[in-house]
């Protein structure tokens, strides 16, 4: 990490404003309780009004990721979802890009975890394995909870509860699939191109702009790519030492809205 954020107008190298600002959701942009904060929620809206475009990515699925990002739509947002396994619109929920695994390659990621609990995430839905932690079940309605991974729809995320003692296992490719993580004691298995950095590039591509132009934020091992392939990445103070390792710069933590006080003194949130 090269600088940390006090005062005035940071710029990305070259001394420009950001075209895209692309931020985590947890632990990042969401307060510890999961909600956005109207000082957050008006921070982006300015930075919008100002000609940046926004690019919300999160390991959450897009139908949590849209409830809790209401404030923010009608901005022509982008939402990278499922750890990237999802493009779509925030506005109007049209998917743009999938990159999703079939049960058959999950099924065989159980089997390897042994009775490790876990749980995946579908494009509607989520689905519950043994021993799933009632804590981490969030979705819409009460999520089903079943012995094994069924045929049928594709699974965007094999969530794996890994406990908070001791290191993590090694992350990235690990055969057929990608091994990540967005929190302490949860892993998450997508499909090869299912990460932030190759959603967040499809993106890019089709706004027609660099890497060199993003700002992004984030807090945990599955932020890191995303961060160092920025023009300028930014870890919130609450992120974990490998994430803030691999910044340009740190900001305060979620709690105290550290991306609204960074966008703020980018000079992006006023004329």
């Amino acid at each position: 990490m090269t600088g940390t954020h006090l005062s005035g107008c940071p710029r990305l190298r070259g001394d420009s404003r950001p075209a895209v600002v692309v931020t985590d959701l947890d632990g990042t942009l969401l307060l510890s309780d999961g909600t956005l904060s109207e000082r957050s929620a008006a921070a982006l809206r300015a930075a919008a009004a100002q000609g940046a475009r926004l690019v919300f990515a999160t390991a959450r699925p897009a139908w949590s990721a849209r409830e809790l990002l209401r404030a923010v739509r009608g901005l022509g947002a982008f939402l990278v979802s499922s750890n990237g396994a999802v493009v779509s619109d925030l506005d109007d929920g049209g998917v743009r890009r999938i990159r999703a695994m079939t049960p058959t390659t999950v099924r065989a990621e159980v089997a390897a975890l042994g009775r490790r609990p876990w749980a995946v995430d579908r494009e509607h839905d989520r689905l519950l394995g043994p021993g799933w932690p009632d804590i981490l079940a969030s979705g819409p309605g009460t999520a089903p909870r079943v012995d094994d991974v069924p045929d049928g729809s594709p699974v965007l995320c094999l969530m794996v509860h890994a406990g908070t003692d001791g290191p993590l296992p090694p992350l990235g490719m690990r055969g057929a699939v990608r091994w990540t993580s967005s929190g302490p004691g949860v892993l998450e298995v997508s499909a090869p191109e299912a990460d932030k950095v190759s959603a967040v590039a499809s993106v890019l591509a089709a706004l027609g702009v660099g890497w060199d132009r993003v700002v992004a934020f984030g807090d945990a091992p599955n932020d890191t790519g995303m961060l160092a392939a920025a023009g300028l990445g930014v870890a919130v103070a609450n992120a974990s030492a490998d994430v803030r390792a691999a910044a340009d710069a740190l900001t305060s933590g979620n709690d105290e809205d550290g991306v609204a006080a960074w966008l703020e003194g980018m000079c992006l949130c006023h004329v």
